[in-house]
């Protein structure tokens, strides 16, 4: 029942970078971009368990959105999945929430966690990499320098809230995203496939829903380095 559910398998093309893609897995993958943006088979490599943990992220999600709707004091309004663009690098993705607190604006992002991961996010009091990067992304379309994570337990519906304050290295980080973004497009229009920046073997290309597509493909002819490697420093 859940795997009747889940996209079909079959030709795709993308327009835009998604936010909550890249940063993690093959969205840091410039080929896998490359192929996507000039069109390919893709296959849902996911069972039903992963299907189930994301319809029930899903439901968190309009959950939790559902109440801080009511919210009320200094926050004098809120809009949920609000829908961002960006033209160059094109961007295409929706904003969680957007809060008016004491007429500042701030950007908020909602995640579930097993408890392991809960457990890490707690004793670190800081987001993954890539959540980061997708709000950071965020904030800098809309010009925020306030932001928030709110990670729910899947176990128990404890919630804890991450503050995210936009700083020097934050905006160089998420800038030097951008340039990638820019980079791989840039290769895509002139037609020039990167060559695989990993191994045809990696955890990465196995769960890539183009994984089959990039193996028939052609060797590439320019060298690109994953986005995840432009991260220089500990967050």
């Amino acid at each position: 029942g859940y795997l009747a559910t889940k996209r079909q398998d079959g030709e795709m093309q993308k327009y835009t970078f998604s936010p909550s893609s890249f940063g993690y897995g093959n969205g840091n993958c410039p080929r896998y971009w490359y192929m996507a943006f000039n069109g390919a088979y893709f296959i849902d490599s996911n069972d039903s368990q992963a299907i189930a943990n994301m319809a029930q992220g899903t439901q968190a999600h309009d959950r939790i959105q559902a109440l801080i709707k009511k919210m009320s004091g200094s926050v004098k309004s809120v809009a949920l999945e609000t829908e961002i663009k960006n033209e160059y690098p094109p961007i295409r993705g929706f904003i969680d929430v957007i809060l008016d607190w004491d007429s500042t604006q701030v950007i908020g992002e909602i995640k579930t966690a097993k408890q392991e991961v809960w457990d890490s996010r707690q004793a670190d009091m800081a987001p993954t990499s890539n959540h980061l990067l997708q709000l950071l992304t965020y904030m800098k379309l809309r010009n925020a320098e306030e932001g928030f994570f709110l990670y729910e337990n899947k176990n128990n519906h404890e919630l804890l809230t991450l503050p995210i304050i936009m700083n020097d290295h934050f905006r160089r980080w998420v800038d030097q995203a951008f340039d990638w973004m820019r980079e791989v497009y840039a290769s895509w229009k002139r037609q020039e496939l990167p060559q695989k920046p990993y191994r045809s073997n990696s955890k990465i290309c196995k769960v890539c829903p183009i994984q089959k597509a990039c193996a028939e493909a052609e060797t590439g002819v320019i060298k690109i380095r994953p986005l995840e490697l432009l991260e220089d420093e500990k967050l």
